[in-house]
């Protein structure tokens, strides 16, 4: 697209003759709006050069509101079309003044292009109502989304969080999964910078991490990542031990001392408490994104979602409450006809955002609660639970397909017990 933000006397613009608008409502107010936010509108008029005048394609109630604030000797911003094809084009693009709500995804796309034409950065804020953050996120990745591909601010705004440009488009390029795409990713790198530190952690403390484990070496301990600095305060370990890395946490190993003494705890007892422990810490830490990917409110309303919110309603707690679901004959006699109408002609109805969110805020907290005796999920259901976060675009990291694994294990087992 070919055209020139340039400034243009107001004396030269003329109206288009086909605009079929006869009413240009009270261009006072919107000459009043203009002064209060810099003195232009946000949005230039797009005119055509048409010999020695310009002649407007868009814009002409922001034309009037000008005019009667300067007269026709006030030079004004334009963007000047080389074609009506192009100022047409250019219509499309921008967010007028007077239109309709803009989706997020044009008000994404307005701000960019008001960055590229040099609106200053305090009137795209007041005008689009974009976060000073999402405004730097968008001049930092201006230029990086491909034609067609549809952003939001929240999500440059998530991308612009990262350094690694491959994480950069993988965020950009997720489209409605960009939630659940950017706390993977955040994840992993947290993950490499508690390994980092660990590193750290080691090399202060004369531990040599190796890559396996090495011959007349007995296991004696492993940490989590991210850890090993507290374990270290408290714990002493033989000179010679070495680190091993295992793909999410660490082993210690310390050379066998010759004196053929039993340890305190087989190798099998310790690795059952490391399992244990590793099984809390990644519930707690599933949790905490769990609760994050639904906070963001970027999930996906999946066909297996929306079928489980349906599932849901068959004995809303708020609707037997509000139409006298309870044990008093005479209430079921007044209301139970109402509420079977009421569930009968709303109950399949599309859910809605908010009531899906609910819904997995809800099975987020009896996932948080595994096998516990006085709720949550067994391992069935935490597994039907997973899925569904999946399906709404959840994207799971090491630790939640570590966990995942072990609890498919745990409901085979309980397949046979059966």
């Amino acid at each position: 697209m070919q055209f020139e933000k340039r400034q243009v006397r107001l004396g030269d613009i003329r109206p288009s003759g086909q605009n079929p608008r006869e009413d240009f409502g009270d261009i006072g107010a919107l000459a009043r709006s203009i002064e209060a936010t810099g003195g232009e509108p946000l949005n230039p008029p797009v005119v055509v050069a048409d010999g020695n005048v310009f002649r407007i394609v868009d814009g002409e109630r922001r034309y009037r509101a000008l005019s009667s604030i300067y007269g026709e000797d006030r030079e004004v911003s334009a963007l000047v079309a080389e074609s009506m094809d192009e100022a047409n084009e250019l219509v499309a693009m921008l967010a007028t003044d007077d239109k309709r709500q803009l989706t997020e995804a044009e008000r994404a796309r307005g701000v960019q292009q008001m960055l590229v034409l040099g609106v200053d950065e305090q009137r795209i804020e007041r005008a689009s109502r974009a976060t000073a953050g999402q405004i730097r996120a968008a001049r930092r990745l201006r230029g990086r989304i491909d034609a067609g591909v549809q952003v939001t601010l929240e999500q440059l705004e998530a991308a612009s969080a990262f350094d690694d440009e491959k994480d950069i488009e993988a965020v950009l390029a997720a489209g409605d999964g960009w939630a659940g795409k950017a706390d993977s990713i955040r994840r992993r790198v947290e993950r490499e910078e508690a390994k980092a530190e660990d590193y750290d952690a080691f090399g202060d403390a004369g531990i040599p991490v190796v890559k396996e484990k090495p011959e007349g070496f007995n296991y004696t301990d492993w940490v989590n990542v991210g850890l090993a600095a507290k374990k270290l305060e408290g714990k002493e370990f033989a000179a010679g031990a070495v680190a091993v890395w295992k793909g999410s946490y660490w082993d210690l190993y310390e050379p066998d001392d010759g004196s053929g003494a039993a340890p305190e705890k087989t190798e099998e007892e310790i690795r059952a408490e490391q399992e244990a422990e590793r099984e809390e810490a990644a519930l707690e830490e599933l949790y905490r994104s769990l609760i994050g990917f639904v906070s963001s409110g970027a999930f996906a309303m999946s066909k297996d979602l929306m079928v489980e919110v349906r599932v849901g309603r068959e004995d809303p707690p708020a609707l037997l409450m509000a139409m006298g679901g309870d044990s008093h004959p005479e209430n079921e006699g007044r209301f139970g006809l109402v509420r079977d109408e009421f569930a009968r002609n709303l109950k399949a109805c599309r859910p809605s955002e908010y009531e899906a969110g609910c819904w997995l805020m809800a099975a987020a907290k009896d996932m948080a609660q595994l096998d516990n005796r006085w709720g949550g999920d067994d391992a069935e259901a935490w597994l039907d639970h997973y899925d569904i976060f999946c399906s709404a675009g959840f994207e799971p990291g090491e630790e939640d397909v570590w966990l995942m694994e072990r609890v498919q294990a745990s409901a085979k087992e309980e397949e046979k017990d059966e």
